[in-house]
């Protein structure tokens, strides 16, 4: 996947810690992709996102964890909670159009 189809550049060197397809996704920049402690810029996080059947469609939910209060705060004022909405926005008009898969 690329932004412009030809090449693919990582946003962030970081590590899956788990994927159980179509159910879960765990990754974390706080370890690099050589498995090896990292210390990223801006911020430090483990993120694991959840899927689940639901009578609407799908029930998608995020969890971010950071290091301390502080962590965490830095992340919201860099925008990630705007950032996560439009990701989530956007996932959703992709399945939800018609001959998406719901």
């Amino acid at each position: 996947m690329s932004e412009d189809g030809i090449e693919f550049v990582p946003h962030l060197d970081a590590c899956f810690l788990a994927v159980e397809a179509g159910e879960r996704i765990v990754f974390t920049n706080a370890v690099d992709s050589r498995w090896r402690p990292a210390a990223p810029e801006p911020v430090p996080m483990t993120a694991e996102i959840i899927m689940r059947d639901h009578p609407d469609g799908t029930d998608y939910r995020l969890i971010v964890r950071h290091l301390d209060p502080a962590s965490r705060a830095r992340h919201e004022q860099l925008g990630f909670f705007d950032g996560w909405g439009t990701v989530t926005q956007q996932l959703a008009r992709l399945v939800e159009r018609p001959g998406g898969s719901r």
